[in-house]
C-alpha cells in the first residue's frame, strides 16, 4: 500500500536500519530535525542519536510519536517501525557494514578515507598506502603521476629507491581493492592500473564519491539552467549527501592539493545552489544544518553567512539570523578590518524587510491525530503584508513665489548621486527666521519623489522653538520605525542605530529632510552611508562644521525683492485687491523687508478683513507706529515674527545679544566692524567676531563683504529689544 506522502519501501530500505530508514522519511517531508523532536515532544539530542544509530531500537511509546510527527498513515507507520531484515554480509563483513545496492568497489573521499566491497569497509591501515588511494580518488579518472605519487608519499625528502617502494606500495593497494573472496591463481581484473605517465584508478565515475559528487553537481546546474527548480533541488540535495566531513578528513598533506582545493570550493558553491533552491521551494529545514556546518568551518565566507541567515530567518529564527549578522560582522572588522559585502547586507535588509521564502503549508503541517499525545503542531509562518514605503514629507505651503535658482541649485547637488564618486548628496539651506526655508526644501522634496522612488523621510530636529531640539536616537528610531524595524529590533545605542540605519538605507533611493537642525551633532547620525539617497538640511545656523569637515554646501536664503514680494502677497489675498491698491501693496512689502513670515502676517490680516483696503491697513500700522522709529506698542501684527527670532537671540551670550540691540540705532543703515565698534564701545577685532556671530545665527545680513544690515523685520524685532531694556534699566534705577 502506497503511503500519501511518502510511498512505498523500497527492498534497500528494508535492510535499513530504523534510524536509517527515519532519516530517509524526515528528509522527504522536508522537516529538520529541531522541528521534528519538537512536533513528537521529544529532545533533539534523542532524534540525532536514533538517526545516528546509537539508539538501535527505541521504545514503540517514541515511534508512535515519531510517526504521528511524520504525518506517516498505518501502513506507512508499520514500514517504519518494522525491524530491519539481516542482510547477506560478505566474510570479514560485521553486522550493519552491508550497504543496500551497493555491489562494486567504492572509494570515498569526501570525508575520511573509505574503502568499501560489496557494502563491506575494508579498513586502510598503512599511512603510504592511504595517501597513495587518496591521491589516486583525488585525481580520478585522470592518472596521477610518479613525481605527483612520489611527492605525496614523501614530501621533503623521497629515499634513494624510491621507486622500488612506489611499486610496493602500488601492489600493497592493488591487493586491498581485490575482492574479498577471490581466489588465489584466478585472474582478477585490477582496480589499479598503470599508465604510460603514472597510475590510476580503473573504475566508473560513480565509484568514486568525488566524480559523483561532481556529475551530480553538474546536473544540478544544468536542471537549473533549464527552469527545472524541482529537479535541480533533488539533484542538487543527492549531490550534498555524498559529502560525510572535510575532504580527506584525518589526511594532513593531500587537502592542500589543487585537486582537493577545487573540490573544497566545488562543494560550496553547490551547497550555496542547494541552498537557494530549498528556499525558493519553500523548504528551508532541509538546509540549515548543512550551512551551519559549512559557516563554521568557513567562518569568513560571506555567501556561506548570507545562505545560514536567510535560512534561519525562513525557518522564524529572525533572532539567531541577526546574530549571525553581528557574529561575521565583528569576525570581519576584527580579522581583515572590513564591512560586510552587498551579498551579506542585501541578506541582512531582506531579514529586517520580512522579504523572505517562507515555509508553505503541506501534509505534515495539519493537526496532530487525535489520542496520540503528540504537542500540537504549529503552524508554518505566514509572510507579515509588506510595509509602506514611507512618504513623510509635510504638505507644500500654498503661496510660494520665486526661488528658481535655488530649485535648480538643489536639483544640482542632489540629483546626479551617480556622478559623486561614492559622497552622499547633501545641501544645507539657511536664512533668517521667516525667510522661507522649509518652504523650499518641502516644496523642492515633492518636486523630485519621483526620483527617489524608494521614498522620503521628514525630521522635524525643533532647533528652534519651544521645544527642546531632538536627540537624533530619537529621530533614528522614528526612521526606523518607517524603515519597518520592530520596537524591539530597534538597537539601544546610537551607533548601532546609526550602523542599523545606513545598512537599512545602502541599498535604496531615498530623500532624507531633516529641518530646523541646530547644530551638527544632531545630523550626522542621520546621514546615510552611501550615495544612492539625498540628505536636504535646514537651518538657521550656518553650521560651519557640517560644511567645512563634512564637504555639504551651503545655500544662503535671501528675502523676496519687491515683485516677488507682490507675487506672494497677491497669492496670498484674493481678489484683485491687490492690483487694485498697487502702489499700497507695494509699501506694505516694502515694510516687510521682502520677509516672507511677515508677509503672511499682513495678508492674514487682510484676510480677516475683507471689507478694508490695503491702504488703510498702511494708515493704521502708520499710526500705531509701525512706520514710525519706536516699536508698536499694542495689537502688534508681527508678534508671531518676533516669536519665530527669539529662541535665535536668546541662543546667543549677552554681549553678542547687546550688539544685536544696539542695532536698532543704525535704522537699517549699513554698518561694518569700525562703526559697530564705536557702538559698542569695544575694538574693531571684537566688533567683527560679534558680527560674525549674528550672521552664523542667522540675525544679521553680510550685504558686501565686510558691510552688515538688518532686514526691517529684524530691525524693529531688536527696536522692541533696545526698548525693554531700556525700561527694565529705568525701573531697576
Amino acid at each position: 500500500m502506497e503511503n500519501r506522502v511518502f510511498g512505498t519501501r523500497s527492498t534497500e530500505e528494508c535492510c535499513w536500519s530504523f534510524g536509517e530508514r527515519l532519516r530517509s522519511f524526515r528528509g522527504r517531508a522536508g522537516l529538520p530535525q529541531h522541528e521534528l523532536a519538537e512536533r513528537a515532544g521529544v529532545s533533539v539530542r534523542t532524534l540525532r542519536d536514533i538517526e545516528q544509530g546509537r539508539v538501535r531500537r527505541p521504545q514503540t511509546r517514541t515511534m508512535q510519536l515519531l510517526a504521528d510527527a511524520l504525518g506517516l498513515d498505518a501502513d506507512a507507520a508499520r514500514q517504519l517501525s518494522l525491524p530491519a531484515r539481516s542482510a547477506v554480509r560478505p566474510a570479514g563483513g560485521r553486522p550493519g557494514d552491508r550497504r543496500p545496492g551497493d555491489e562494486r568497489l567504492h572509494i570515498g573521499i569526501l570525508g575520511p578515507l573509505a574503502v568499501r566491497y560489496r557494502g563491506v569497509e575494508t579498513p586502510v591501515q598503512a599511512t603510504k598506502v592511504r595517501r597513495l588511494l587518496a591521491l589516486l580518488a583525488l585525481q580520478h579518472p585522470e592518472p596521477a603521476s610518479l613525481g605527483e605519487i612520489t611527492h605525496t608519499l614523501w614530501p621533503n625528502d623521497p629515499p634513494r629507491s624510491y621507486q622500488s617502494l612506489v611499486h610496493t606500495y602500488v601492489s600493497q593497494a592493488r591487493r586491498l581493492l581485490l575482492p574479498s573472496d577471490s581466489v588465489a591463481g584466478v585472474p582478477v581484473d585490477s582496480f589499479l592500473t598503470r599508465t604510460h605517465t603514472g597510475y590510476a584508478l580503473a573504475l566508473d565515475r560513480d565509484q568514486v564519491d568525488l566524480t559523483r559528487f561532481q556529475d551530480l553537481s553538474l546536473r544540478a546546474r544544468q536542471a537549473h539552467a533549464a527552469g527545472d527548480a524541482a529537479s535541480a533541488h533533488e539533484l542538487a540535495g543527492r549531490a550534498y549527501r555524498c559529502w560525510r566531513g572535510p575532504l580527506l578528513a584525518g589526511e594532513p598533506l593531500l587537502p592542500h592539493h589543487p585537486a582537493a582545493t577545487a573540490a573544497a570550493r566545488q562543494r560550496v558553491e553547490s551547497l550555496l545552489l542547494y541552498a537557494d533552491l530549498a528556499l525558493q521551494l519553500h523548504r528551508p529545514g532541509q538546509v540549515v544544518q548543512a550551512l551551519r556546518g559549512a559557516a563554521e568551518e568557513e567562518p569568513l565566507h560571506e555567501g556561506l553567512q548570507a545562505s545560514l541567515m536567510l535560512a534561519l530567518a525562513s525557518c522564524g529564527e529572525q533572532q539567531e539570523a541577526l546574530r549571525v549578522f553581528a557574529a561575521v560582522t565583528h569576525r570581519l572588522d576584527q580579522e581583515l578590518g572590513v564591512q560586510p559585502g552587498e551579498e551579506l547586507r542585501r541578506a541582512h535588509l531582506r531579514i529586517l524587510h520580512q522579504e523572505l521564502p517562507w515555509p508553505r503549508t503541506g501534509p505534515v503541517a495539519e493537526r496532530a491525530p487525535s489520542g496520540t499525545g503528540a504537542p500540537p503542531v504549529r503552524p508554518p509562518a505566514t509572510a507579515p503584508p509588506p510595509h509602506p514605503l514611507p512618504s513623510q514629507i509635510p504638505a507644500a505651503s500654498t503661496g510660494f513665489v520665486g526661488r528658481g535658482a535655488e530649485l535648480d541649485l538643489l536639483d544640482r547637488l542632489l540629483l546626479p548621486a551617480c556622478e559623486r564618486g561614492g559622497q552622499v548628496p547633501a545641501a544645507l539651506i539657511t536664512g533668517f527666521p521667516g525667510v522661507g526655508k522649509t518652504a523650499l526644501a518641502v516644496r523642492w522634496a515633492h518636486r523630485v519623489r519621483e526620483r527617489f522612488p524608494d521614498g522620503q523621510l521628514y525630521g522635524d530636529l525643533h532647533g528652534y522653538g519651544d521645544r527642546r531640539a531632538l536627540n537624533p536616537g530619537k529621530v533614528l528610531a522614528s526612521f526606523l520605525r518607517a524603515l519597518g524595524v520592530r520596537d524591539a529590533e530597534i538597537p539601544g545605542t546610537l551607533d548601532e542605530a546609526a550602523n542599523l540605519y545606513r545598512t537599512l538605507l545602502s541599498d535604496r533611493r531615498m530623500l532624507i529632510v531633516l529641518d530646523n537642525a541646530h547644530e551638527e551633532s544632531q545630523i550626522r547620525p542621520l546621514v546615510p552611508g552611501t550615495a544612492g539617497c539625498a540628505v536636504l538640511v535646514t537651518s538657521r545656523n550656518t553650521l560651519p562644521g557640517l560644511v567645512a569637515r563634512d564637504g555639504v554646501p551651503r545655500i544662503d536664503l535671501d528675502v523676496l525683492d519687491r515683485d516677488e514680494g507682490l507675487a506672494l502677497l497677491g497669492q496670498l489675498v484674493r481678489g484683485g485687491r491687490v492690483e487694485a491698491e498697487p502702489l499700497a501693496a507695494m509699501a506694505l512689502v516694502r515694510h516687510c523687508g521682502g520677509l516672507p513670515l511677515a508677509i503672511r502676517l499682513l495678508a492674514a490680516r487682510l484676510a480677516d478683513y475683507p471689507g478694508s483696503g490695503i491702504a488703510q491697513l498702511c494708515v493704521e500700522l502708520q499710526e500705531a507706529g509701525a512706520f514710525a522709529d519706536l516699536p508698536v506698542a499694542s495689537d502688534d501684527l508681527f508678534a508671531a515674527a518676533h516669536a519665530a527670532f527669539e529662541p535665535s537671540y536668546r541662543s546667543m551670550p549677552e554681549p553678542v545679544r547687546r550688539c544685536f540691540r544696539l542695532l536698532a540705532r543704525t535704522g537699517g543703515r549699513l554698518v561694518n566692524a569700525y562703526s559697530m565698534a564705536e557702538l559698542a564701545q569695544t575694538t574693531p577685532l571684537e566688533a567683527t567676531h560679534v558680527l560674525r556671530r549674528l550672521v552664523g545665527a542667522s540675525l544679521l545680513r553680510e550685504c558686501v563683504p565686510g558691510r552688515f544690515s538688518l532686514p526691517a523685520p529684524l530691525l524693529r524685532y531688536a527696536r522692541r529689544l533696545a526698548l525693554q531694556e531700556d525700561t527694565e534699566h529705568l525701573h531697576a534705577v
